[in-house]
């Protein structure tokens, strides 16, 4: 009888856990829907781009931040 109402229990929790978790993803998608918060210039997104690139290979080869 207590595995009985383990299972329920579980299969409670876990059906709240995905309603719960279905609801954040519909409340997320419908924010970002219509939504184009983009000031930036894409010159300068790409420029930035290309300098987080050359900062993360300086920063893993050693070139930067070395001691």
């Amino acid at each position: 009888m207590m595995r009985l109402i383990l299972l329920v229990a579980f299969v409670a929790v876990a059906a709240i856990a995905i309603t719960g978790l279905l609801r954040t993803i519909q409340d997320v998608t419908q924010v970002g829907v219509g939504k184009d918060d983009d000031f930036m210039p894409a010159k300068f997104r790409r420029i930035t781009y290309v300098l987080l690139v050359v900062l993360l290979f300086g920063v893993t080869t050693g070139w930067l931040g070395a001691a």
